[in-house]
C-alpha cells in the first residue's frame, strides 16, 4: 500500500504514515541555542514501529512501511487489549529485560525480524515498545495538536500495559540538564536523546529542527555515528583470508542523483564471527561489475548490490580525492578517518535511509566550526 503523507492525504487507520524524522545538531549547547525549551526523550536503539488499531484488528508497520504484524505478535496483542477503538501510535520496539532493567543490543532486537520461528523467538526474546507519539484516536486526527498535548494522550491510552510503555520525558531549556540527560541515557546503553519542540505538529516524512537527535560519540571530532551502505569488498590477507573478506568499501546516499557515493574502507569493529557473516551475506549480493547506482573511483575485488546498511563510528570527516561522496568537479570528496563498524542496520533501514551526502557535508561544517578557536 502506498505511504500516506499527512499534508496530502487524510490520516487513515491501517494505512501507514511516513515517520517524522530528526535533524542533527552537534551538542547540547547548539540545541538549546536554536530551540530553547525542549522536550527530551531517550533515543532507543531499536526498530521504529507504527501501531494501527481498528477494534480488534491491529497492524504493525516499520519505518519502511513494511508489515511486521505477525513478527511482533506481542505488540499486536498488547494493542488489541487497549480500550480505545481506533488508534495510530508511533514508537520504538526494543528487546528489553524488565527483570534486569537493561536494554539489549540492537542485533538481538533485529533478530526478531524473521519469517520463521516467530513464536519461539517471541518467547526467548520478548519485545516492548516505547511509545512516544499518537497520531490518531477514536476518529480524530491528532497530527495538528502540539507535541506536548499528543504526549499527554499517550499516557492515558497505554495506561496499564506492560508491553506498550510511555517513553520517559523531561522538559528543559538548560544546557547542563540536557547534557546530564544525554550522558545518563548513553550510560544505560541507549544511543542518546531526541529533543522536540513542545509546540510542534507531527509532519509525516519531514526531517526538520522540530525534532533533533543527539547521539553517543567518542572523544574524536565526529560527534555522531553515520549509517553507510556496503558497496563492495576486498579479499582478506593473513587471518582474514580465512573469512573471505578483508575490508569493505562503503558509501553514503546521494539523494540528488539517486546513487551511492564511496566515503571509506571499513576494516575494524567486527568480530571473527561477524566477518564470516558479512562474507555469507555479501556472497548473495555479488555482481560482476559496478552497479549503475554506485559512484566510486576505487574498485574493490568484489562489487555488491547496495543493500546492507551498517552503523559506523569515526574520529572525523576529512577531504579526500579518493572518494566520491561530496566531490564536485576537481574539488575533493569526503572520507572518514579511523572508521569502525558499530552494528548492522539493514533490519530497519533501507539503503536510501542511510546517511546522505548533504548530511556528511553538514557534519563536516559543524566539525570545522568546533575546531576553530573562539
Amino acid at each position: 500500500m502506498p505511504p500516506c503523507s499527512v499534508d496530502a492525504l487524510k490520516v487513515t487507520v491501517g494505512r501507514p504514515i511516513r515517520s517524522q524524522l530528526a535533524e542533527r545538531l552537534p551538542n547540547p549547547e547548539a540545541v538549546i541555542k536554536r530551540l530553547g525549551l525542549v522536550a527530551v526523550q531517550p533515543k532507543y536503539d531499536g526498530i521504529r514501529v507504527q501501531i494501527h488499531k481498528s477494534a480488534s484488528e491491529v497492524r504493525v508497520f516499520s519505518r519502511n512501511l513494511e508489515d511486521y504484524t505477525l513478527m511482533f505478535a506481542e505488540l499486536t496483542a498488547a494493542a488489541r487489549d487497549l480500550k480505545d477503538q481506533t488508534l495510530i501510535l508511533d514508537g520504538e520496539a526494543i528487546a528489553y529485560s524488565k527483570e534486569l532493567e537493561e536494554y539489549l543490543p540492537f542485533q538481538l532486537t533485529a533478530s526478531r525480524r524473521r519469517q520463521h520461528g516467530i513464536e519461539q523467538a517471541a518467547l526467548e526474546l520478548p519485545l516492548v515498545a516505547f511509545i512516544f507519539d499518537i497520531l490518531y484516536r477514536n476518529g480524530r486526527d491528532l497530527t495538528d495538536l502540539p507535541y506536548e498535548e499528543r504526549l499527554a494522550l499517550v499516557d492515558d491510552v497505554i495506561a496499564g500495559s506492560t508491553v506498550l510503555l510511555p517513553a520517559p520525558i523531561i522538559k528543559t531549556d538548560s544546557v547542563e540538564v540536557l547534557t546530564k540527560t544525554l550522558l545518563d541515557n548513553i550510560s544505560q546503553g541507549l544511543e542518546g536523546v531526541v529533543v522536540k519542540r513542545p509546540d510542534s505538529k507531527y509532519q509525516a516524512g519531514a526531517r526538520n529542527f522540530n525534532w533533533v537527535k543527539l547521539k553517543r560519540h567518542t572523544s574524536g571530532e565526529l560527534n555522531d555515528t553515520v549509517d553507510l551502505v556496503l558497496l563492495g569488498y576486498y579479499f582478506g590477507k593473513g587471518k582474514r583470508a580465512d573469512f573471505g573478506v578483508g575490508a569493505l568499501l562503503a558509501g553514503v546516499y546521494d539523494a540528488d542523483h539517486d546513487r551511492f557515493a564511496s566515503i571509506t574502507k571499513l576494516g575494524t569493529g567486527l568480530s571473527d564471527a561477524e566477518w564470516r557473516q558479512i562474507h555469507e551475506r555479501a556472497d548473495r549480493l555479488q555482481v560482476a561489475q559496478r552497479p549503475a547506482r554506485v559512484d566510486s573511483i576505487l574498485v574493490p575485488d568484489v562489487w555488491l548490490e547496495p543493500e546492507v546498511v551498517v552503523e559506523v563510528m569515526a574520529d572525523e570527516i576529512t577531504p579526500s580525492p579518493r572518494h566520491t561522496a561530496g566531490r564536485v568537479g576537481e574539488e575533493p570528496g569526503f572520507a572518514l578517518r579511523f572508521p569502525r563498524v558499530v552494528s548492522f542496520r539493514d533490519a530497519d533501514k533501507r539503503p536510501e535511509d542511510a546517511t546522505t551526502v548533504k548530511e556528511i557535508a553538514e557534519l563536516f561544517r559543524q566539525q570545522r566550526e568546533r575546531k576553530q578557536p573562539a
